[in-house]
């Protein structure tokens, strides 16, 4: 039986991390300074959780319960010892117990196991996902000045829910409610009204411009 259980820093931060998102980070704080030198030295791996309560600096923050474990893929020191991190989410996780509150906060932790829910998705259905979802990162591409011929998402329902969960803007409750989401399909029912608001959010702010763009004063 593979022990799902394990002990894990967390970092309480202002921010809802999804499996397979990138996340920036910089780190200037001494307790997380800590944790990072703790983490090289261990898997280099920690939990980000969104606050519930209290604020990023400062005192320990009180974390959500569901977060994700993401790992540090690069680190580059800065000026005054601050260091940038780029890390990668991996895999949700539920908070069990803080067992530490300083230097930083550690919890036992359960990794939680990914399902893609009842019924299982289609061949169709996956294709009819993807298409629903194109326009989303057509438009996303269109308010960063580029353009792209051929969309790539993930093929599998997990992996695709939390691709998606990532590109959408969405508030942080609405985000949190997301990432708590049991399943592929409870998370996609979740998703799709929101593609398709930002979609048309999207194309709005794109046909604005190249409206002003046409305004030409003498």
């Amino acid at each position: 039986m593979i022990n799902n259980e394990r002990i894990l820093p967390i970092f309480p931060l202002d921010v809802v991390l999804f499996p397979f998102m990138l996340l920036p980070l910089q780190i200037f704080e001494d307790r997380y300074k800590q944790m990072l030198y703790d983490c090289q030295e261990a898997d280099s791996r920690f939990g980000v959780c969104l606050i519930q309560e209290g604020v990023e600096v400062g005192t320990p923050a009180i974390p959500n319960t569901i977060g994700t474990i993401t790992q540090v893929r690069q680190v580059t020191e800065l000026e005054d010892a601050k260091f940038a991190l780029l890390t990668m989410g991996e895999r949700r996780f539920q908070v069990e117990e803080i067992i530490e509150w300083y230097p930083y906060e550690k919890a036992r932790v359960t990794i939680l196991e990914e399902s893609q829910g009842d019924p299982p998705f289609t061949t169709k259905e996956i294709e009819h996902i993807h298409e629903r979802l194109a326009p989303l990162l057509r438009s996303i591409f269109g308010l960063r000045g580029g353009w792209t011929r051929e969309i790539v998402s993930p093929p599998t329902p997990i992996d695709l829910s939390f691709h998606i969960a990532s590109v959408i803007k969405g508030d942080l409750p609405t985000r949190q409610r997301i990432l708590e989401a049991n399943t592929a399909r409870e998370r996609i029912d979740l998703l799709m009204p929101i593609v398709e608001q930002e979609v048309l959010d999207n194309q709005a702010k794109i046909q604005e411009r190249t409206l002003l763009k046409g305004i030409r004063l003498n």
